[in-house]
């Protein structure tokens, strides 16, 4: 039997739930995005265009979403990925999250403390929300809170109740150095 009763636990995760979704903001989490080799030109041993057609690709398929069409060309980069060699489509998902700018250096242990060599002159952030989204924060490359674009700082935890994960807390700072995070 654990220290603390089950009904104890789900209270406290429907309580933050309600408070999440009372109080919380709609953040936008950004994760590597999905690239697709391009059909239209061949590419090299490194996956980067040689801008020449592939004569092969006769019938338009469709890559996240868009129907591409073999559009021949000679001496110009390739008019479908730019000269890339592939094509990429950005992955992002909204998440519902309890949001504190410029947390109490205390809260997180001082680890946020703005020093030369650290975060000086960037706006620190705490998010909290459901556990469900720790692998999306994790591999975030950027998130966007209250409009101004941030970083993970430092790697997600999680914390629980007894043996009951609750919540994600996550720790950003603003990647636009001077941007007014007040509202």
């Amino acid at each position: 039997m654990g220290i603390i009763p089950s009904g104890l636990k789900k209270e406290i995760h429907k309580k933050f739930t309600q408070i999440k979704n009372e109080v919380g903001k709609s953040i936008l989490i950004y994760t590597e995005p999905l690239k697709e080799d391009c059909p239209n030109c061949l590419g090299d041993h490194t996956g980067a265009s040689t801008n020449q057609f592939d004569s092969s690709f006769v019938a338009p398929v469709e890559i996240f979403g868009e129907i591409i069409t073999p559009q021949s060309f000679s001496r110009i980069r390739c008019p479908v990925c730019h000269g890339v060699g592939y094509l990429e489509s950005e992955v992002s998902t909204y998440v519902k999250a309890i949001v504190r700018w410029n947390p109490p250096s205390e809260m997180v242990g001082g680890v946020l403390e703005p020093t030369p060599a650290g975060v000086e002159g960037k706006n620190a952030v705490r998010i909290k929300t459901d556990r469900c989204y720790y692998n999306i924060i994790r591999d975030s490359v950027k998130a966007v809170i209250d409009g101004v674009d941030c970083v993970l700082y430092l790697p997600p935890s999680i914390r629980s109740v007894g043996s009951e994960d609750i919540m994600v807390v996550a720790y950003f700072v603003s990647s636009d150095v001077g941007h007014s995070t007040r509202e």
